[in-house]
C-alpha cells in the first residue's frame, strides 16, 4: 500500500450522490501532480491530506492512482494563514505570496495586517494593489483568527466563512459550537445536509433537540420548494424527515414538531402543515390586496381620457380596439389589475398606453417598472420608455443576508408598481415586495397565465386569477401584424387546446423534424451551423430541453454546441470545472441573482478571459464574463453560480426571448412533458421555432394540463378573511 501527503489541486469529476471523485493531487513525495480516483465525503482544495491506496491501470484513462483511505492533516497555525492567503478570497495573492506574508509577519500576520496594513510594505513581492486587496478582504470580513482556527482545525471547509461570519460577525463562534443548526435558518444556500456535516464533526449528539427540530423543518421546507407548494401534509414531513434522520419513533417525531408549533416555525391549519415564512406570505398578498380592493376607485373625467387616448393614437399611429381601450379605463379606474394574454394579443401596445397615459394625467406620481429578470426588465424599459429593474434590485437585495434593505420599515416611495412577467413570481418574492409597497396605491400585474408558474413556491398569478376578486383584462384576439406569425398561431391553438398539426405545412417559421434521441445532437448541429451560415450569431439562437441528462440532455448539447461554435483553436485559455471545460469566448449562463453586479439568474453573457494564479495553468483564479457590457468577475468560490449557455432549461429561458429556438421534444422527457412548458420553450422564439424529436409525446406533452403537486391556499385566503394572521402570533 502506497502513501502520499498532499493537497487536492484539481477536482476534475466529483458526484455529490455517489461521492466518486476523480482529481489531481499534489504531493510532497512526488516531482509531478497525481491523477487520483476514489471516494470522498467532501472535499476542500485548502485542506492537507494523507492518502493510502495503490496504482491501477483504467483501460481507457491509463495509469491511476486508487485511493482506498484518506485523513485530514490538521494544520498547524501558520500553514492555516498561508492557505487562507491564498485562497478565492483574496484575488492575486498565491500560495507563494502567502507564504513570504507569513515568513516575515508570523502566525499573527493577520491581526498585524488589520491593525496597519502597511507592516505589509516589509513583504517581498508586495505591491499597493495587493496589500490594498488584502486589507480591504480582512476589513469587510471582520476576520477573527479564533474562526479560522476553529474551521480549520475540525477539517471544515472555509467556503462559506465569509458568508457566516458576514451574518453572524463576533456571534459567529459561539452559534457554530452551540448550534451549527441555527445557519440553515439564517443564511441562504446554507442547507441541513451542510450544517449537520458541521455538527457531526464537532461532535453534537446525533439525537441532540436541535438536530431533530432542524430535520423536522427542513423536510417541510425541502418539500415545498420541490414542488412549489406553500404547505403539506403531515405524512409528507414524516416520511422526508426519517429519510434524514432514521430511528425515531413516531411519538418523538410529535413531541418536536409541536415544540416547533409552539415556536410558531411551523403553522398548522387542520391537516396543512406550513413553513412560518410562506405561511406569513400568503397573509401578506391577501390582507394587501384586501386594502387595495377596499379603496375607493380612481376618478377621472371621461372626456380628458378620450381626448388623451386620441392624441395618443395620432401620436403613435395605431388605433385602439374595443378591448384594449376596456383594459386601459379598467387600469385607470381601479386600484388594482391583472393582465393576461398569450403573444401576439397587444399586451405590449397596451402596457404602453397605460403608461403614457397615466404619466400624463398624473405628472406628479411614482412609477416603479419591475420584472423578475434582467432581461424581462430590459425589455419592460424598452416598450415604455421609463426606467425598469428586476424586484431583487428594486428591494436592494443583500446576497449575504438574504435580505431586503426596501421593507415595511424602509417603504418604496412610488405611488405605481408594475410587474411584467408576473407568472414568474414566487409567494415569498412578491410578499417581500408588497410589504415594502404600504405607499402604493396602484398596483399592475402583467403575465401570461398559461406558462410555467415560479420555481419556488407559490402559483400567484393562477391563485390571484382564480379567486375572481381582482379586476381582470383577457387578452385573446391576435392581431393582424401577428397573424402571419405560426409561432404565435401554434401557441394560441396550443394555449386554447385546439392543436392542429397541419399549423406546421401552413407556415414557414415553425418546423417539426422527426428523430430519435439519439440523432438529436447532429440534427442541432446541422440546424445551428446553417443559421450561421445565413448570419445569425450564438446569441441568436437558443437550445431549450427539459433536463440535463441522457444523450439529448442540456449537458450533451452544450457539449456538442461547444465544439461548434467555439471549438479549441489553440490560442483560447480553458479551465476544467468537474466536467465542463470552461473556454474564453464561451457562452455563459448565470445561475444565481448577483445584484451587486446588476446580473441575475437566467441573464447569459460571453466567458472574456480566464485569468490563472501564480502561472499554474491548471488553478484558475478568475473567470470575467461580460453581460452586455456589464464585466463580471467569478473567482472559484463562484464558478458553481455560471454554466454554459448555448443549451439551457425552459425553465431557465422564461423571461428571455431569442430569435432562433431549437428544442427537443422526446420519450426521454416523458417525466417533464406539461403543456405549460412545452408553451414556454416555444414562446421564446421571435423569429424561427424548430421543434425535434417525437411527435406522439409532443401531443402527450401539450395535452398534459394538470398541476396537482402545488399545493397553495392563497386563493383561499383571498376569499375567507378569517384565516389565522401571522401577526395574531406577536406579542
Amino acid at each position: 500500500m502506497l502513501e502520499y501527503t498532499g493537497i487536492i489541486k484539481q477536482v476534475r469529476f466529483y458526484s455529490e450522490e455517489t461521492k466518486f471523485i476523480v482529481c489531481v493531487i499534489d504531493s510532497e513525495q512526488e516531482d509531478k501532480p497525481i491523477l487520483a480516483t476514489g471516494y470522498m465525503s467532501y472535499v476542500n482544495p485548502q485542506d492537507k491530506y494523507h492518502f493510502q491506496g495503490d496504482y491501477i491501470i483504467h483501460p481507457k484513462y491509463g495509469k491511476q492512482f486508487q485511493i482506498q483511505s484518506y485523513e485530514i492533516i490538521l494544520a498547524d497555525d501558520e500553514s492555516e494563514v498561508i492557505r487562507y492567503l491564498s485562497s478565492p478570497l483574496f484575488k492575486g495573492i498565491g500560495e507563494k505570496q502567502a507564504s513570504a506574508i507569513v515568513e516575515t509577519l508570523g502566525k499573527d500576520a493577520l491581526n498585524m495586517i488589520k491593525e496597519n496594513k502597511h507592516v505589509l510594505d516589509r513583504v517581498r513581492g508586495m505591491n499597493e494593489k495587493k496589500r490594498e486587496t488584502i486589507a480591504e478582504v480582512l476589513s469587510s470580513q471582520d476576520f477573527d483568527q479564533e474562526v479560522l482556527s476553529f474551521f480549520m482545525g475540525h477539517g471544515i471547509s472555509t467556503k462559506n466563512l465569509a458568508l457566516i461570519q458576514a451574518v453572524y460577525q463576533e456571534h459567529t463562534l459561539d452559534i457554530l459550537q452551540n448550534n451549527p443548526y441555527q445557519l440553515i435558518d439564517d443564511i441562504d444556500g446554507i442547507g441541513f445536509k451542510t450544517a449537520d456535516d458541521l455538527a457531526i464533526k464537532i461532535g453534537i449528539d446525533p439525537l441532540d433537540d436541535h438536530r431533530i427540530k432542524a430535520a423536522i423543518h427542513y423536510a417541510l421546507k425541502e418539500a415545498c420548494f420541490q414542488d412549489g407548494s406553500t404547505y403539506h401534509e403531515y405524512d409528507v414531513i414524516y416520511r422526508r424527515f426519517h429519510r434524514l434522520i432514521p430511528g425515531i419513533s413516531c411519538e418523538q417525531f410529535d413531541q418536536y414538531l409541536d415544540e416547533l408549533l409552539e415556536e410558531k416555525k411551523i403553522i398548522q391549519d387542520v391537516d396543512k402543515y406550513y413553513p412560518y415564512d410562506l405561511y406569513e406570505s400568503e397573509i401578506i398578498i391577501s390582507e394587501t390586496f384586501q386594502k387595495w380592493l377596499n379603496t375607493p376607485l380612481n376618478e377621472y373625467d371621461e372626456e380628458e381620457i378620450n381626448q388623451s387616448l386620441s392624441e395618443l393614437e395620432k401620436k403613435l399611429s395605431i388605433t385602439y380596439d374595443d378591448l384594449q381601450k376596456e383594459a386601459i379605463y379598467l387600469f385607470l379606474q381601479q386600484s388594482a389589475m391583472i393582465l393576461t394574454g398569450g403573444p401576439g394579443t397587444g399586451k405590449t401596445t397596451i402596457v404602453e398606453a397605460i403608461m403614457k397615459l397615466y404619466a400624463q394625467l398624473n405628472p406628479d406620481q411614482k412609477i416603479a417598472l419591475v420584472a423578475p429578470t434582467g432581461r424581462a426588465s430590459k425589455r419592460l424599459s424598452e416598450v415604455t420608455g421609463l426606467e425598469a429593474c428586476t424586484i431583487h434590485r428594486l428591494l436592494k437585495w443583500d446576497l449575504h443576508t438574504n435580505t431586503f434593505a426596501v421593507n415595511a420599515q424602509n417603504p418604496l416611495d412610488v405611488d405605481l408598481l408594475v410587474i411584467d412577467e408576473f407568472s414568474m413570481v414566487d409567494s415569498l418574492l412578491f410578499s417581500n415586495l408588497l410589504s415594502a409597497s404600504r405607499k402604493v396605491t396602484k398596483i399592475l400585474l402583467i403575465g401570461d397565465d398559461q406558462q410555467l408558474p415560479s420555481v419556488a413556491p407559490g402559483h400567484v398569478l393562477k391563485d390571484l386569477l382564480e379567486c375572481h376578486m381582482i379586476p381582470t383584462v383577457r387578452l385573446d384576439r391576435i392581431y393582424r401584424q401577428s397573424q402571419e406569425s405560426g409561432i404565435i398561431q401554434l401557441a394560441h391553438s396550443i394555449r386554447n387546446d385546439q392543436y392542429d398539426e397541419n399549423l406546421f405545412f401552413q407556415y414557414n417559421d415553425i418546423h417539426f423534424q422527426t428523430c430519435a434521441s439519439y440523432d438529436v445532437v447532429n440534427y442541432v448541429k446541422i440546424l445551428v451551423s446553417k443559421a450561421i451560415d445565413d448570419g445569425y450569431d450564438a446569441n441568436d439562437i437558443q437550445v431549450l430541453a427539459p433536463m440535463y441528462n441522457g444523450v439529448a440532455g442540456i449537458d450533451a448539447l452544450n457539449d456538442c454546441l461547444q465544439d461548434l461554435l467555439n471549438p479549441y483553436d489553440g490560442m483560447k485559455n480553458e479551465l476544467r470545472v468537474g466536467k465542463r471545460i470552461y473556454r474564453e469566448g464561451d457562452k455563459i449562463l448565470q445561475l444565481k441573482n448577483r445584484i451587486e453586479d446588476n446580473v441575475f439568474n437566467g441573464d447569459i453573457g460571453i466567458l472574456v478571459e480566464i485569468c490563472y494564479k501564480d502561472n499554474f495553468e491548471y488553478m484558475a483564479d478568475t473567470l470575467i464574463v461580460d453581460f452586455d457590457g456589464t464585466y463580471v468577475e467569478y473567482t472559484a468560490n463562484d464558478f458553481y453560480t455560471i454554466t454554459h449557455a448555448y443549451c439551457m432549461s425552459i425553465h431557465k429561458s422564461q423571461g428571455n426571448e431569442f430569435k432562433i429556438v431549437i428544442m427537443p421534444i422526446l420519450k426521454d422527457y416523458y417525466i417533464m412533458l406539461k403543456k405549460n412548458l412545452i408553451y414556454t420553450g416555444l414562446t421564446r422564439a421571435k423569429q424561427s421555432l424548430f421543434i425535434l424529436g417525437d411527435h406522439h409525446f409532443f401531443q402527450y406533452g401539450i395535452a398534459n394540463n394538470h398541476d396537482e403537486k402545488r399545493r397553495t391556499t392563497l386563493a383561499q385566503k383571498m376569499n375567507h378573511r378569517e384565516t389565522i394572521s401571522p401577526y395574531d402570533f406577536m406579542d
